[in-house]
């Protein structure tokens, strides 16, 4: 593995190395989490997302990597079940908003306050690293969304 002059990993290998984790984990998480809720991974997905924030449907399929019509099937499952709501945006009449409800909320905190929902590779980390590693990730986030 190559390293920068300083001796660190460069930004590119660090997202490799970040990238294979999430994917390698994949399949347990989404296991773990349906054991949590009776709602496909697909759903959580977006659930997730628009609990950070309410966005377009356009945008959540951008992000999630489904096309229109896939993303359509999705918002109306959760709409259906009373997890998010949608409704015309106010900049863009032909958007449609998708914002998280209530009962969508509760889902949500649900899987993220059950700690068997992590893939068990986080034992390895103690709540001070957590807390870094959640710091870090919110700067990414950030600068993604920017």
């Amino acid at each position: 593995m190559s390293t920068t002059e300083a001796g660190t990993q460069t930004a590119t290998e660090i997202w490799f190395t970040m990238n294979s984790l999430v994917r390698d984990q994949a399949k347990q998480s989404r296991a773990q989490i349906s054991e949590v809720i009776d709602i496909p991974f697909s759903r959580f997905r977006a659930l997730r997302r628009v609990a950070v924030r309410p966005m377009t449907q356009r945008d959540l399929a951008e992000r999630m990597g489904v096309d229109a019509s896939a993303m359509s099937g999705i918002v109306n499952d959760l709409v259906g079940r009373g997890l998010v709501t949608r409704e015309a945006d106010a900049d863009d009449g032909r958007c449609k908003r998708v914002t998280i409800t209530d009962a969508g909320r509760r889902v949500v905190d649900e899987v993220t306050e059950n700690p068997a929902t992590a893939p068990d590779m986080f034992a390895a980390l103690d709540d001070e690293q957590l807390r870094r590693l959640a710091e870090l990730l919110d700067l990414l986030r950030e600068a993604a969304e920017s």
